[in-house]
């Protein structure tokens, strides 16, 4: 049996990657809650923490988002060093100078559960698709679909369309929500507004040490 990390939504995971996808920082809330020192994760695949039955066909989209240098959001299960699983919503940031990147910012924050169980459903059938149904390219034909029914083009939108809306989605991400408010509930059963009637807005840089 799987055991979840506890992960509170006043904590944000953030790591800087070269435009080569390797790790080049991370910051401390990264090493408490993954157990990795920095040792172990500076120079390494941004995919160390990547669940291993992640779709082939998701994370090639979280790639080619990452490429893409474009603002967005993706969403993932990932694992601590002790084989612990933790969900998060990330978005992607890339610094450019004289129209090349010269370095890509992902923030992973708290995915609530409402999200999170759709995701995960939707995950699984992918990957079952992949090993055991017909590959990636049938797997890749039912996200086309899945994405078609709820009216959005990819999973950035879907993400922001379940957040409420792009506003909505990045005051969580700058968000800092007080301890004291947390420990009155369980925050996996906190809805997004829930959420966010109890946060602090960040007044600080969008990303702390650089």
């Amino acid at each position: 049996m799987e055991l979840e990390k506890g992960l509170s939504p006043d904590i944000t995971l953030v790591c800087k990657l070269g435009k080569d996808g390797v790790i080049r920082y991370i910051n401390k809330p990264y090493t408490d809650i993954t157990g990795y020192t920095e040792a172990e994760v500076i120079g390494k695949s941004h995919e160390i923490l990547q669940d291993p039955h992640l779709p082939a066909v998701i994370s090639k989209r979280i790639w080619e988002t990452i490429k893409s240098h474009k603002h967005a959001y993706f969403a993932s299960k990932n694992y601590t060093k002790n084989n612990e699983f933790f969900w998060t919503v990330a978005d992607i940031h890339s610094r450019i100078h004289e129209n090349k990147p010269t370095a890509i910012f992902i923030r992973r924050k708290f995915l609530p559960l409402e999200i999170r169980s759709e995701l995960e459903q939707l995950f699984q059938i992918l990957y079952e698709i992949e090993t055991h149904g017909g590959g990636e390219k049938v797997a890749q034909k039912y996200l086309e679909g899945w994405f078609e029914d709820r009216n959005v083009s990819c999973l950035s939108e879907y993400i922001m369309n379940k957040f409420g809306g792009k506003k909505k989605l990045a005051e969580y991400m700058n968000a800092e929500i007080p301890l004291k408010e947390l420990f009155k509930v369980d925050a996996r059963e906190m809805g997004i507004d829930e959420i966010l009637k109890t946060v602090k807005k960040n007044k600080k840089r969008r990303f702390g040490l650089w």
